[in-house]
């Protein structure tokens, strides 16, 4: 867990550090603070704690499935592990036409080009459908060979055996998720999104056992 950590944060650094370097020498993105300051920053600040609000509200939504997971025992933290990494590993190829769907669509309504913006919409989506479609075939197809990958244990295989469909049957789902998701991050929908997110996860939490 240490040596993941510490990854992650040197990863991240790396990361920030290039795009530093990169928007130094290759924009004329100045970095030095110029006044008047631009009229559209008030709302960029407000956007950004919209974002801030939702990410902890998926990070709780996250810990708190984990928590249930380990309440039931081992073999269903093992097989709670197991699941989430596929569905992580399924959301990075969907989220990347949500990405594309994010700056595109944004520049799409400001050039009022809404005709445009609903035919990206349904294009990306078809996309993505695609994507989850063949991700779906692949987990049918190899079922019990995917969780030989992560486990040898016969009990947290059973385990995760018995919702791993679950995972399957989610992830036309999550393209319509990740795909709007992106779309209205480039419109600037923020503050819609953060209540989505809020009202998913107080839906969430209404929806667990009392603590014994």
């Amino acid at each position: 867990m240490d040596g993941a950590a510490w990854a992650s944060l040197i990863s991240q650094a790396i990361m920030a550090l290039l795009a530093f370097i990169l928007l130094m020498k290759k924009t004329e993105i100045s970095m030095k603070l110029v006044f008047p300051l631009n009229k559209e920053l008030k709302r960029v600040i407000f956007m950004s704690l919209n974002l801030f609000v939702r990410a902890i509200a998926l990070n709780v939504a996250l810990i708190l499935a984990v928590r249930e997971a380990t309440a039931l025992g081992d073999r269903f933290i093992g097989a709670h592990t197991i699941a989430i990494n596929l569905w992580l590993f399924a959301a990075f190829f969907i989220d990347g036409f949500a990405a594309a769907g994010n700056s595109m669509g944004g520049k799409l309504l400001g050039a009022d080009d809404y005709d445009g913006l609903w035919k990206l919409a349904k294009k990306i989506v078809l996309y993505g459908m695609v994507v989850s479609l063949v991700l779906m075939m692949g987990g049918v197809l190899f079922y019990h060979p995917i969780g030989r990958l992560f486990s040898n244990d016969s009990l947290v295989l059973d385990t995760f055996y018995g919702i791993f469909y679950i995972v399957i049957l989610g992830l036309p789902m999550n393209t319509l998720a990740f795909v709007y998701d992106g779309l209205f991050k480039g419109l600037g929908e923020m503050k819609y999104l953060r209540n989505v997110l809020l009202a998913a996860t107080f839906f969430g939490i209404c929806t667990l056992p009392l603590p014994r």
